[in-house]
C-alpha cells in the first residue's frame, strides 16, 4: 500500500490494478479517510467553489465581450468560457492573414493549458473548432508539437452542430487550412470511438498524429465507464508505441471545450496518479484544473461519473490479455484457490459482472409495459428499456405499435451492432419482418429450440409481423435464429420454409430466394416486400424497395441446454454469417433465441470477442460480457455461458484464426 501524502482535502487510497487482469475486492478496496472534521460527503459544484481568480474579460461580463475584438469574438462557441487569465492561454504564433496580406492575425485561439497531477502543461484543453478556425486548432497543433487529439463530441448531434469536421473526409486525400495541409491516412472504427492517424504537413515538414474520437457521449448525460477506461487504455498504448518525437501537450476538446474535457482530465490525470504514487485526489484535482478554465465538468453527474469510472477502475482493472497467452490463462483460470473464498477466477469474474448489473426501472421500460403492447411479450421481467430498443417505424394500420421486445447490442467494431429478440408470437410476425426492412438487417441469426446485434425473445404469435418490420426497418443484414422449435404451437415458424412466399400482417411479404441445409446450421435468403399503406404515402407517391436479407438457423443447441452440442457449428456459423456482411453491407444482426435472454448474449459476447482477437490480438471476455449485458442485464445469465464465452473464443484461435485473419 502507497502511503498517502498529507492533504486538506478527502483523498482515496488504492492499489494500482496490475496490467493484464482483474484485481479482487480484497486486494483494492477503497478506503476513505476524513481529514480533521471535513464532511464525506462529495462537494457541491456552487458558486463558492468556483475561481475567484480576477478576470478582466468576465468580470465585466457581456460588455466586456462586445469590446473583444471581432476576431475573438468570431472564435468563441460559449462567451462564457474565456480562458482565465494570460498565464496559461495559448498563444499562437503570428503570420499573415490569408485574406488580408498587409495585416497580422490574432495571436488567439480559445485554447488553455491544464496540469494533470504529474505534469505541467500536460494538456491543452480548446473548444470545439468553427469554419473559421479550423486553421486555428491546426495551427496550435504544429506550434505546440501535439502527439495527439482527443475528441469528446460528435459533430452533428439532433439538429446543432457541435464541431464541424476539421479533418478530410477521404482517406488519402490531402486538404488544406490555412497552410496546414492534412491527410487521414489510416481510420480504425470501433464500437464507441474512432482512432484516425493523420499526417501533418508545414512546409518541407511532415507530422504524424493521432485522434481519438468518441462518438458515443451524449450531449446531457454520461456514457458507460467500462467504455470510456477502455477508450482511454487505447489512447495510452498508442500514445506509448509511438516514437517520442513529438512531446507536447495532448489537446482535448468537446463542443464547448468544459464539462466533458475536464471529466476526461479528471479520469485520466487520475489514473495516472494512481499507476505512479497509489492515491486519487478528484477533489483537489477538480479546484486545480477550474482555476484553470471554467466549466471543466460542469453538473453533480459528471463530478459523480468521475468516481464511478475510478470505481471500476479499481474493482476491474484492465482485464485483457494477448491471445498468445489464452491456453495458459484458461488454466490458471480454473484452478479454485484454497482457503478464502475457494472460487476459480471464472467464478470471480462473473460474480463481479453480477454485481455490476445495471438496474433499470418499469418507468425506464415504459413501452413494453403498456397495454396495448403488453401481450407481446413472452416473460413480463424481461422488458427492453425504451433508450435502448429499436423502435418499428414502418405504418402498419392505425392500431399497430411502434413496439417489439428487441433490445440494441454493441458488438467490438460498431455500436448497435446486434439486435437481440425473442421467438415471435403468433399475431406478430410482421413486426419481426418490419424490424428487419427497416433496420435494413441483410443477415438473421437463430439457435435451434425443441444497438453490433439486435437482440429479441422468440416471436410470440401477435408479433411475428413486427419482426420482419425491425429487420426491414433497420435494414438488418442477418437474423440468427438460435433454437429449433420442432413445430410447437408456442413458437410457430416465422418465415416460409415451404412455400415460395407469404404473407406477414398487411404490409410485408417475404419471398423465399434460395435455401442451403448444411450439418448442423440451415440457411435461407430471403426478399422483403412493403405494401405502402399509409395515405400520406400513397398520395406522395412513395415506392417502398425490397431488401434482401439472409436467416441462419443452428440445429444442434435443443431445448434445456446450456450449450450446443457442437462448439465447431457455433464458431462456423459466426464465420457464415460474417461472410454473408462482408458481400452484402454491415447492417445489423437480429439474434433470436426462444426467450430473448438465453443463448443470444453467448453469440454476441463470443463474435465481439473473436473481433478483438483478429483486429488487435488481444482477448478480454469480461469486459465483452460487461458490455453485452449493459442493455439487457439477463443476457449470460449463468456461470456456465460465461465461462463457454472463453471456450467459444479458444476453439476459434485454435482452428480458425490463422486461416481467417487473411480474409479480415
Amino acid at each position: 500500500m502507497v502511503e498517502l501524502r498529507s492533504h486538506s482535502v478527502e483523498r482515496t487510497t488504492l492499489e494500482p490494478p496490475p496490467a493484464g487482469g482483474m484485481v479482487s475486492r480484497q486486494s483494492s478496496t477503497v478506503s476513505r479517510r476524513k481529514r480533521g472534521r471535513r464532511s464525506r460527503s462529495a462537494p457541491r459544484l456552487s458558486d463558492s467553489n468556483k475561481p475567484k481568480k480576477h478576470n478582466k474579460y468576465l468580470d465585466t461580463a457581456s460588455s466586456s465581450i462586445s469590446a473583444l475584438p471581432g476576431r475573438i469574438q468570431l472564435t468563441m462557441l460559449n462567451s462564457g468560457l474565456i480562458p482565465i487569465d494570460d498565464y496559461n492561454r495559448v498563444v499562437l504564433e503570428p503570420r499573415r492573414d490569408p485574406d488580408s496580406p498587409d495585416s497580422i492575425e490574432s495571436d488567439y485561439i480559445n485554447a488553455s493549458y491544464v496540469d494533470s497531477l504529474l505534469k505541467p502543461n500536460a494538456y491543452i484543453v480548446t473548444q470545439g473548432p468553427n469554419e473559421r478556425t479550423v486553421p486555428d486548432l491546426w495551427r496550435m497543433v504544429w506550434k505546440e508539437r501535439s502527439p495527439c487529439i482527443v475528441m469528446l463530441t460528435k459533430t452533428f448531434d439532433f439538429i446543432k452542430v457541435m464541431c464541424v469536421q476539421y479533418w478530410p473526409v477521404q482517406l488519402d486525400k490531402e486538404e488544406s487550412y490555412g497552410g496546414m495541409h492534412v491527410t487521414v491516412l489510416k481510420e480504425e472504427q470501433l464500437a464507441n470511438f474512432v482512432i484516425r492517424s493523420i499526417r501533418l504537413r508545414h512546409g518541407n515538414e511532415e507530422r504524424s498524429i493521432l485522434q481519438f474520437h468518441y462518438t458515443e457521449w451524449p450531449c446531457h448525460s454520461c456514457p458507460f465507464s467500462n467504455a470510456i477506461l477502455e477508450f482511454r487504455r487505447r489512447m495510452r498504448i498508442c500514445l506509448s508505441n509511438r516514437v517520442p518525437d513529438l512531446d507536447g501537450p495532448i489537446i482535448v476538446h468537446c463542443s464547448d471545450g468544459a464539462g466533458r474535457s475536464g471529466v476526461f482530465l479528471a479520469i485520466d490525470a487520475n489514473i495516472e496518479l494512481a499507476e505512479e504514487d497509489g492515491v486519487f485526489d478528484v477533489y483537489g484535482y477538480l479546484k486545480k484544473i477550474r482555476q484553470a478554465r471554467r466549466g471543466l465538468i460542469e453538473t453533480v453527474d459528471q463530478y459523480k461519473f468521475v468516481y464511478d469510472t475510478l470505481e471500476e477502475y479499481v474493482s476491474c482493472g484492465y482485464s485483457a490479455f494477448p491471445v498468445s497467452e489464452l491456453s495458459q490463462r484458461l488454466k490458471e483460470k480454473a484452478v479454485r484457490v484454497t482457503g478464502g473464498d475457494k472460487l476459480n477466477d471464472y467464478q470471480r469474474e462473473f460474480l463481479q459482472i453480477c454485481r455490476q448489473v445495471p438496474k433499470f426501472t418499469i418507468g425506464d421500460c415504459a413501452g413494453g409495459h403498456r397495454a396495448d403492447n403488453r401481450h407481446k411479450n413472452r416473460d413480463v421481467m424481461i422488458v427492453p428499456p425504451d433508450n435502448f430498443r429499436p423502435y418499428l417505424t414502418s405504418f402498419q394500420g392505425n392500431a399497430a405499435t411502434d413496439y417489439i421486445n428487441a433490445v440494441f447490442v454493441d458488438g467490438y467494431n460498431r455500436s448497435k451492432e446486434y439486435i437481440v429478440t425473442e421467438w415471435p408470437l403468433r399475431a406478430t410476425p410482421s413486426d419481426f419482418w418490419s424490424l428487419v426492412y427497416d433496420f435494413g438487417c441483410n443477415s438473421i441469426v437463430g439457435y435451434s429450440h425443441p444497438r453490433e446485434y439486435i437482440v429479441t425473445e422468440w416471436v410470440l404469435p401477435p408479433s411475428v409481423a413486427d419482426l420482419w418490420s425491425l429487420v426491414y426497418d433497420y435494414d438488418c443484414a442477418a437474423v440468427v435464429v438460435l433454437c429449433n422449435p420442432d413445430a410447437s404451437p408456442n413458437f410457430p415458424p416465422f418465415w416460409p420454409e415451404t412455400t415460395r412466399s407469404r404473407r406477414y400482417g398487411t404490409v410485408f411479404t417475404v419471398e423465399h430466394i434460395s435455401h442451403q441445409h448444411y450439418q448442423n446450421i440451415k440457411s435461407w435468403i430471403f426478399r422483403i416486400n412493403k405494401k405502402i399503406v399509409s395515405l400520406t404515402e400513397l398520395m406522395a407517391g412513395v415506392k417502398a424497395e425490397s431488401k434482401t436479407c439472409q436467416l441462419f438457423q443452428l440445429t444442434c443447441w435443443p431445448a434445456g441446454y446450456k450449450v450446443p452440442t457442437s462448439t465447431n457449428a457455433l464458431v462456423e456459423l459466426m464465420n457464415m454469417v460474417e461472410r454473408w456482411r462482408q458481400r452484402s453491407g454491415y447492417g445489423p444482426v437480429v439474434v433470436v433465441s426462444p426467450d430473448g435472454q438465453c443463448r443470444a448474449g453467448v453469440y454476441c459476447a463470443a463474435n465481439a470477442c473473436i473481433e478483438q482477437v483478429i483486429q488487435h490480438g488481444e482477448v478480454d471476455v469480461f469486459q465483452a460480457v460487461k458490455t453485452v449485458r449493459r442493455h439487457r442485464p439477463q443476457l449470460i445469465s449463468n456461470m456456465m455461458e460465461y465461462k463457454y464465452c472463453y471456450d467459444l473464443v479458444l476453439h476459434y484461435v485454435l482452428h480458425y484464426l490463422n486461416k481467417d485473419t487473411s480474409t479480415h
